[in-house]
């Protein structure tokens, strides 16, 4: 049983998934191909790699150039045993780039292909390391109580821990 506690972070896999958030509509892309609006299934998850590292990244459309450009990178590993995916905010990811629609598209992706743990290790070496592990906590992250922090190629990441719920409570907005 290999977990992301015990793995080289440089054991990657081909494997890439990206996505782009625009106008309320998310567009994955497995490689370069657009995916149709359904792939995301539980039967998707036996195409997710075990005991490598893949990326997910999250998009932006460069108007100017008229393509797709990768805004942020978030280094992944999915556990078969504990069925959970664990995502990697390393030392140069800016808050800013960390948006409530990525955070929420990888909520969605976790749901969708029957993920029931979602674990984010934040890097402790990151300037923006105590912003980010707030906004975790926010949307309702817990530090691990079994693992609060983790030496990964040695560099030292708080670990947070959120189960996936198959329906999420309905949240109220509050008008200021």
């Amino acid at each position: 049983m290999t977990s992301i506690f015990d793995i080289n972070m440089s054991n990657k896999s081909n494997f890439n998934l990206s996505f782009l958030v625009d106008v309320g509509k998310t567009k994955w892309y497995n490689g370069e191909e657009e995916q149709e609006k359904g792939f995301l299934t539980k039967e998707f998850k036996t195409q997710i790699p075990k005991g490598q590292i893949f990326e997910i990244n999250s998009l932006i459309f460069n108007i100017t150039k008229h393509k797709k450009e990768i805004l942020s990178k978030y280094k992944c590993f999915f556990d078969e045993n504990t069925n959970s995916l664990t995502l990697v905010l390393s030392e140069d990811l800016c808050f800013s780039d960390f948006t409530k629609e990525i955070m929420m598209t990888i909520f969605d992706f976790a749901q969708k292909v029957g993920i029931e743990i979602v674990y984010f290790l934040v890097a402790k070496k990151n300037p923006q390391y105590i912003k980010i592990v707030q906004d975790l906590m926010i949307v309702g992250f817990e530090i691990d109580e079994n693992k609060k922090t983790v030496n990964i190629d040695g560099n030292t990441y708080k670990v947070l821990v959120l189960p996936i719920k198959e329906e999420f409570d309905e949240i109220e907005e509050v008008l200021f």
